[in-house]
């Protein structure tokens, strides 16, 4: 029995030690387990994390060489790991896809350029495309390059044109496509079917990518044939979808005031925000002792939203234009400046103010400064003034020829509200004029800031809104004929006037008699929520020294107007 007990007791210590370690194992492995889990789902969530704080974004897209050439910007704040891109052929019957393996990494805040150009991925600005870039996290972004894309094809050109004359018209093109999207390599088309020459153009001849909502502008410009009628134009670009041109008749006849007053960016006033050509001295007189020029530059606001402006310029690439110091600029003095290193730039910078046009309003920048521009030469020829501005709805830029010669007088055409004082008052910007009060007085004013005069009559074309009626001339009208005013059929006004003697006045300093202003009346205009006002005026004077040729040079100026309730 003692032997049975012993062997008892020894089976039940195997047994014990057996569940012992069953359970001990199975305890360890259920933690582990439960460890394993638990770090997976850390990892996992970690990993959820990172994704959340990475952003990429296909900031531009054009097409180089038949390749595809991408900007990458990484706005997240973790640094990013590229590593696929995708392309699909949106033009095929079934839709394309084609991969490229990436190896890129871009750091927050930075940007990565040339994406795409050493893939074997190759590209045509004809064809449409959408394409993804992928990170090693997974997100994506994404982006579409085509032609054919919803576009906004406006138009700016005379209306009525001389035989023989030069002429200039302006295409603008907008990317109205609904979704981030670029137009690669667009190339603007003019067709007419009447026979002319082309001047030159279109300028520029191409850009190499037009994204969403952007406007880009371009220029041709052509002489009129000798025979009048009507000259038909297309305005396009190369592979546009059905639809995006823009058809307009240009009048080729011998109407002076016609021309004068619709070649101009008045039509186009309350279209986008843009530049408002609103003053630039034209002609030039190329010499050392040219005179006073005044430029103006107006900003045009039709959204309901303000606009701020950071930086406004005007340059001549390539040519030394502004000689002279500047003497005054307005809004702020201090933040005008002659950039005088390199190609000399009038240039107004807001810094960390900037300036802020409210919603349908027009702002306006003003400078005057001293000096001509030597070197340029003395024989007639053509200088092209760049004016640019920095806002916050984009970049926008605009080309304005200026005739030059050493024996032109320098013209400048301005508003002022002091007609007895205009040296001192004049202004690209005519405010607080009252919504459907008492007549409201204009003070049209031209001035030649040289010392060099032709022996011509000064004629000036003023172009008047049709919401301010009952236009007339006011007063004595000192040193002008009597006016000629017309009512178009839209219900604006032309209003024609010459100078009583020749020749024009000269000046040689800022302060002298080299000005004549014209004053006229107009009821002031009902406010409106829709409209823009801008008073166009050109001012022209005959060349009769050029040997059997009638030359003629004019001065632009459109004033922004603000009303008031």
């Amino acid at each position: 029995m003692r032997t049975r007990r012993g062997l008892s007791t020894v089976v039940g210590a195997v047994f014990f030690v057996i569940a012992t370690t069953t359970v001990i194992t199975y305890v360890t492995y259920s933690m582990n387990s439960i460890d394993n889990f638990s770090q997976s789902v850390i990892v996992s969530e970690s990993e959820n994390i990172d994704r959340g704080r990475e952003g990429i974004d296909i900031s531009k897209v054009t097409i180089d060489g038949g390749k595809f050439n991408m900007t990458v910007s990484n706005t997240g704040s973790l640094p990013v790991h590229l590593t696929r891109l995708w392309v699909s052929n949106q033009d095929l019957p079934t839709p394309s896809d084609t991969k490229a393996e990436l190896d890129i990494r871009i750091n927050p805040g930075e940007e990565q350029y040339n994406i795409g150009q050493s893939t074997s991925i190759s590209a045509s600005s004809s064809t449409s495309y959408n394409l993804k870039i992928i990170t090693e996290r997974g997100n994506a972004a994404t982006f579409q390059v085509s032609p054919n894309v919803s576009t906004r094809i406006q138009v700016i050109a005379p209306g009525t044109v001389a035989p023989g004359e030069d002429f200039t018209i302006a295409s603008l093109i907008t990317n109205n496509s609904t979704v981030r999207n670029n137009i690669a390599n667009l190339i603007p088309l003019m067709n007419s079917t009447t026979n002319m020459t082309v001047v030159n153009g279109p300028i520029p001849s191409s850009i190499t990518a037009l994204p969403q909502g952007s406007t880009s502008a371009f220029t041709w410009t052509y002489t009129a044939p000798t025979t009048v009628g009507i000259i038909p134009f297309n305005a396009s670009y190369t592979d546009a979808p059905q639809g995006s041109f823009f058809l307009f008749n240009v009048t080729n006849e011998l109407t002076e005031e016609s021309a004068a007053a619709t070649n101009s960016q008045w039509s186009q006033a309350a279209s986008r925000v843009g530049i408002l050509i609103s003053g630039v001295p034209n002609p030039v007189q190329a010499s050392s002792s040219g005179g006073y020029q005044k430029w103006g530059i107006g900003i045009i606001n039709p959204l309901d939203r303000s606009v701020d402006i950071y930086a406004v310029s005007v340059s001549t690439p390539g040519r030394n234009f502004f000689g002279g110091t500047l003497i005054e600029g307005d809004p702020t003095d201090l933040k005008w400046r002659l950039q005088t290193t390199g190609d000399p730039i009038l240039l107004w910078e807001g810094g960390a103010t900037p300036l802020t046009i409210p919603a349908r309003s027009v702002g306006n920048f003003r400078a005057q400064i001293q000096g001509g521009a030597a070197g340029l030469g003395s024989a007639p020829g053509e200088l092209f003034a760049t004016i640019q501005a920095l806002t916050s709805e984009g970049k926008l830029s605009v080309l304005y020829p200026i005739s030059i010669k050493n024996t032109f007088p320098t013209i400048n055409v301005f508003y002022t509200s002091n007609a007895t004082s205009p040296a001192n008052n004049w202004s690209y910007l005519i405010t607080n004029v009252p919504s459907g009060k008492t007549p409201q007085i204009f003070n049209a004013t031209v001035q030649n800031s040289s010392s060099y005069v032709h022996e011509s009559y000064v004629k000036l074309v003023i172009l008047v809104p049709s919401d301010f009626t009952n236009v007339a001339s006011y007063g004595s009208n000192m040193g002008w004929q009597p006016a000629s005013i017309v009512q178009n059929v839209d219900g604006s006004y032309v209003i024609s006037v010459q100078t009583a003697t020749k020749p024009f006045p000269s000046s040689t300093n800022a302060t002298n008699s080299g000005y004549l202003t014209y004053q006229f009346s107009a009821t002031a205009p009902t406010v409106s929520t829709t409209k823009l006002y801008v008073l166009q005026t050109t001012s022209v004077y005959i060349d009769w020294t050029a040997a059997s040729a009638l030359q003629t040079a004019s001065a632009l100026s459109e004033a922004g107007v603000q009303v008031i309730p």
